[in-house]
């Protein structure tokens, strides 16, 4: 059995995006994603708080729940 090659995806929405392999990272590349990850997740957490909705991150090695007062439960450790 061959492994099948997949050139696109079509996502729930119906829209088709191209699927794009990498063969080989470099480090720029990775700590670009890197960058570019961590904003995304500080504007998602900043977005839900404003919202009223309550977020469940991993800080210091455990895993808190911040409310929209900005108070923190923590929920474990990881």
């Amino acid at each position: 059995m061959s492994p099948t090659k997949i050139t696109e995806v079509t996502l729930p929405n119906g829209v088709t995006v191209p699927v794009v392999s990498a063969v080989e990272t470099d480090d720029a590349t990775t700590e670009t994603l890197r960058n570019v990850a961590a904003k995304a997740g500080s504007h998602a957490v900043e977005n839900a708080l404003s919202r009223g909705v309550s977020v469940t991150v991993a800080k210091a090695d455990k895993i808190i729940t911040i409310h929209p007062d900005g108070s923190e439960s923590i929920i474990g450790a990881l």
